[in-house]
C-alpha cells in the first residue's frame, strides 16, 4: 500500500478554489514553495474529494468504491459522479479496480511497516463498523475480502502484502463515521509496532475506551494532549500529508493551534522545516 508519506500530488476540488479563494491561495503557496505538485478536479459536486475520488494503494493503482452516503439522501445534487470526473484528467497513465462496497474514502486510514528480515509489508486499514451498516447482506468475513481484493492488481492471484483491518466501533454521533478525523499513522517503533496519533477527547468516554483498547491491540498510541476541549479538534488529525509537507489544519484557537502544531513538530522529525499550519 502507498502510504501518505509517499505521495507527491494533492487534487482539490474546484469548489474550493471558486468558494473559498483565500484558503486555496495560502495551501497552493505552500506546496509551490515546496515543489508539491496540485491540480483541481472539475464537475465535482463537494469540497471533500478524499470521500469520492479513487484511493491510491500502488503505482499507478487506484481502488474505487461506491460514494453513496446515508447522511446525503435527499441531497443527492451533492453526490459526484466520479466517472466523470475521472474523463477530465489528462493524464490517464492508471489502472482503478471498481469495487462495488459502500465506502466514504474518508472511513479508511491506511499504514503500513515493514516485515522483519522480508521484503514484504503489512499493511494496515483501520474503519469504522459503520461500513456494515452501508453494506447491509453482507457479512464482515465478505466485506473484508472485497476490501483487500480491491487494494491488488487484478493480474495478481493473492495480495501481494498482508493487510489487516481493524474495526473501530462507529459513534452514531459521527454521522460521517470517518476514522480520519480519529487517527493518523506516525511510523514505527524500533520493535517495530506501527505508530499512530490519535485524538478521542471529542468522544465520550464510553466509545472513546472502546475505541482506544481496540487501537492498543495492534498499534502504539500517542493521543493528542490539548489544554482544553475542543469540538473541532478532531481537524488536526486529518492533516495533510505528502512526501514533502505537513499541514496541520488550524481550528481558529491560538492556544490550541500551537500545542497541535507543537506536538506535529515532535512526532514527525523527518519533516523538520516542512510543517505548516
Amino acid at each position: 500500500m502507498i502510504t501518505e508519506q509517499y505521495k507527491d500530488k494533492v487534487f482539490f476540488s474546484q469548489l474550493l478554489r471558486t468558494d473559498y479563494p483565500n484558503i486555496y491561495k495560502d495551501v497552493c503557496e505552500i506546496l509551490d514553495a515546496n515543489n508539491v505538485a496540485h491540480e483541481t478536479l472539475p464537475l465535482t459536486k463537494d469540497y471533500w474529494c478524499r470521500d469520492y475520488m479513487p484511493i491510491q494503494y500502488a503505482c499507478n493503482r487506484f481502488s474505487q468504491f461506491v460514494y453513496n452516503p446515508d447522511y446525503l439522501k435527499g441531497k443527492e445534487k451533492y453526490i459526484t459522479d466520479v466517472d466523470k470526473v475521472m474523463n477530465k484528467i489528462e493524464d490517464k497513465n492508471f489502472e482503478i479496480n471498481h469495487s462495488s462496497l459502500v465506502i466514504d474514502g474518508g472511513n479508511i486510514v491506511v499504514g503500513e511497516i515493514e516485515q522483519p528480515n522480508t521484503y514484504t509489508t503489512k499493511s494496515f486499514i483501520v474503519m469504522t463498523d459503520k461500513v456494515m451498516r452501508e453494506n447491509e447482506g453482507l457479512s464482515k468475513k465478505k466485506i473484508e475480502s472485497k476490501i483487500r481484493d480491491s487494494f491488488k492488481p487484478k493480474e495478481c492471484d493473492s495480495t501481494i502484502d498482508e493487510i489487516t483491518i481493524v474495526w473501530l466501533p462507529w459513534d452514531k454521533k459521527d454521522v460521517c463515521g470517518h476514522t480520519d478525523g480519529i487517527l493518523r499513522f506516525v511510523g514505527e517503533q524500533k520493535n517495530g509496532k506501527p505508530v499512530v496519533l490519535t485524538n478521542l477527547s471529542v468522544y465520550d468516554d464510553g466509545i472513546a475506551t472502546q475505541m482506544r483498547n481496540i487501537l492498543m491491540e495492534h498499534f502504539y498510541v500517542i493521543e493528542l494532549k490539548l489544554s482544553e476541549y475542543h469540538e473541532l479538534s478532531w481537524a488536526y488529525i486529518n492533516a495533510l500529508q505528502t512526501r514533502d509537507v505537513i499541514i496541520v489544519p488550524g481550528i481558529g484557537n491560538t492556544k490550541l493551534d500551537n500545542e497541535a502544531m507543537g506536538q506535529f513538530i515532535a512526532l514527525y522529525p523527518d519533516y523538520r522545516g516542512r510543517i505548516f499550519q
